[in-house]
Protein backbone atom coordinates (compact mmCIF):
# COMPACT_ATOMS: atom_id res chain seq x y z
CA UNK A 1 0.00 0.00 0.00
CA UNK A 2 1.44 3.33 -1.11
CA UNK A 3 0.36 5.22 2.04
CA UNK A 4 2.48 2.97 4.22
CA UNK A 5 5.62 3.65 2.15
CA UNK A 6 5.81 7.18 3.59
CA UNK A 7 4.88 6.35 7.19
CA UNK A 8 8.32 7.35 8.55
CA UNK A 9 7.71 10.90 7.23
CA UNK A 10 4.11 11.15 8.48
CA UNK A 11 3.31 14.26 10.54
CA UNK A 12 0.29 12.60 12.16
CA UNK A 13 -2.32 15.08 10.89
CA UNK A 14 -4.92 12.33 10.37
CA UNK A 15 -6.38 13.61 7.08
CA UNK A 16 -5.94 10.13 5.58
CA UNK A 17 -8.37 8.74 8.15
CA UNK A 18 -11.12 11.13 7.04
CA UNK A 19 -10.26 10.60 3.37
CA UNK A 20 -10.81 6.85 3.63
CA UNK A 21 -14.46 6.25 2.72
CA UNK A 22 -14.22 2.63 3.90
CA UNK A 23 -12.89 3.72 7.32
CA UNK A 24 -10.02 1.26 7.21
CA UNK A 25 -7.27 3.78 8.13
CA UNK A 26 -6.65 4.46 11.82
CA UNK A 27 -4.02 6.56 13.58
CA UNK A 28 -2.18 4.45 16.16
CA UNK A 29 0.76 5.40 18.39
CA UNK A 30 3.87 3.41 17.58
CA UNK A 31 6.54 2.29 20.07
CA UNK A 32 8.17 5.75 19.93
CA UNK A 33 4.94 7.65 20.61
CA UNK A 34 4.42 8.77 16.98
CA UNK A 35 0.89 8.70 15.58
CA UNK A 36 1.08 6.65 12.39
CA UNK A 37 -1.55 5.48 9.91
CA UNK A 38 -2.39 1.80 10.04
CA UNK A 39 -4.45 0.31 7.22
CA UNK A 40 -6.81 -2.63 7.56
CA UNK A 41 -5.74 -4.29 4.31
CA UNK A 42 -8.77 -6.60 4.39
CA UNK A 43 -11.21 -3.67 4.24
CA UNK A 44 -9.17 -1.51 1.86
CA UNK A 45 -10.48 -1.32 -1.71
CA UNK A 46 -7.28 0.44 -2.96
CA UNK A 47 -9.16 3.63 -3.92
CA UNK A 48 -6.15 5.76 -2.82
CA UNK A 49 -8.32 8.44 -1.18
CA UNK A 50 -5.97 8.25 1.81
CA UNK A 51 -3.12 9.36 -0.47
CA UNK A 52 -5.25 11.94 -2.27
CA UNK A 53 -5.93 13.77 1.02
CA UNK A 54 -2.48 13.30 2.54
CA UNK A 55 -0.61 16.64 2.59
CA UNK A 56 2.67 14.70 2.57
CA UNK A 57 1.84 13.12 -0.81
CA UNK A 58 -0.04 16.14 -2.12
CA UNK A 59 1.40 19.21 -0.37
CA UNK A 60 -0.91 22.17 0.01
CA UNK A 61 0.16 25.77 0.16
CA UNK A 62 -0.81 27.44 3.40
CA UNK A 63 -1.74 31.11 3.67
CA UNK A 64 0.76 33.43 5.31
CA UNK A 65 -0.21 33.91 8.93
CA UNK A 66 0.69 37.13 10.72
CA UNK A 67 0.12 35.68 14.17
CA UNK A 68 0.65 32.30 15.80
CA UNK A 69 -1.04 31.28 19.01
CA UNK A 70 0.21 29.44 22.05
CA UNK A 71 -1.82 26.46 23.13
CA UNK A 72 -2.31 23.81 25.73
CA UNK A 73 -1.57 20.13 25.25
CA UNK A 74 -5.31 19.59 24.66
CA UNK A 75 -4.77 20.56 21.03
CA UNK A 76 -2.38 17.67 20.54
CA UNK A 77 -4.57 15.15 22.28
CA UNK A 78 -7.65 15.85 20.13
CA UNK A 79 -9.21 13.22 17.94
CA UNK A 80 -8.29 15.01 14.69
CA UNK A 81 -10.48 12.97 12.34
CA UNK A 82 -13.49 13.78 14.54
CA UNK A 83 -12.42 17.45 14.70
CA UNK A 84 -11.97 17.61 10.91
CA UNK A 85 -15.40 16.08 10.29
CA UNK A 86 -17.11 18.53 12.66
CA UNK A 87 -15.27 21.50 11.11
CA UNK A 88 -16.09 20.40 7.55
CA UNK A 89 -19.76 19.90 8.46
CA UNK A 90 -20.04 23.32 10.09
CA UNK A 91 -18.11 25.14 7.34
CA UNK A 92 -20.51 23.75 4.71
CA UNK A 93 -23.41 25.55 6.41
CA UNK A 94 -21.88 28.92 5.55
CA UNK A 95 -21.66 29.98 9.20
CA UNK A 96 -18.38 31.40 10.47
CA UNK A 97 -16.38 28.37 11.53
CA UNK A 98 -13.28 28.54 13.70
CA UNK A 99 -10.43 26.05 13.60
CA UNK A 100 -7.34 26.18 15.80
CA UNK A 101 -4.60 23.80 14.81
CA UNK A 102 -0.96 23.27 14.11
CA UNK A 103 0.26 23.96 10.60
CA UNK A 104 0.13 20.28 9.66
CA UNK A 105 -3.45 20.07 10.99
CA UNK A 106 -4.41 23.15 8.95
CA UNK A 107 -2.76 21.52 5.91
CA UNK A 108 -4.78 18.36 6.57
CA UNK A 109 -8.01 20.37 6.79
CA UNK A 110 -7.19 22.31 3.61
CA UNK A 111 -6.45 19.06 1.81
CA UNK A 112 -9.82 17.67 2.88
CA UNK A 113 -11.47 20.83 1.52
CA UNK A 114 -10.02 20.22 -1.93
CA UNK A 115 -7.08 22.59 -1.38
CA UNK A 116 -9.47 25.55 -1.08
CA UNK A 117 -10.20 27.13 2.28
CA UNK A 118 -13.75 28.41 2.58
CA UNK A 119 -14.11 32.17 3.17
CA UNK A 120 -16.21 31.53 6.30
CA UNK A 121 -13.39 29.50 7.90
CA UNK A 122 -11.39 31.42 10.51
CA UNK A 123 -8.02 29.81 11.22
CA UNK A 124 -5.95 30.11 14.36
CA UNK A 125 -2.50 28.66 13.66
CA UNK A 126 -0.80 27.25 16.72
CA UNK A 127 2.90 27.81 17.29
CA UNK A 128 5.02 24.70 16.80
CA UNK A 129 8.59 24.59 18.03
CA UNK A 130 10.74 21.98 16.25
CA UNK A 131 13.38 22.33 18.96
CA UNK A 132 10.91 21.58 21.77
CA UNK A 133 8.12 19.69 20.03
CA UNK A 134 4.87 18.82 21.78
CA UNK A 135 4.61 15.70 19.61
CA UNK A 136 7.47 13.65 18.19
CA UNK A 137 5.99 14.01 14.68
CA UNK A 138 6.67 17.75 14.78
CA UNK A 139 10.43 17.30 14.50
CA UNK A 140 10.20 16.40 10.81
CA UNK A 141 7.01 18.28 9.86
CA UNK A 142 7.44 20.06 6.53
CA UNK A 143 4.98 22.80 7.53
CA UNK A 144 6.86 24.12 10.58
CA UNK A 145 8.43 27.51 9.98
CA UNK A 146 12.08 27.21 10.88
Amino acid sequence: MQLLERVPDCNGCGACVVGCKDRCVKMIKDENGYFRPVVDEGGCNKCNNCILYCPLYNPVELPEFSQYYDYSDDYYNRDMPKTYRATLREAKTGKVTEFAGTLCQIAGLKSLMGDKLRPNLKLYPLHCDPDEPKRPECVKCQYIKR
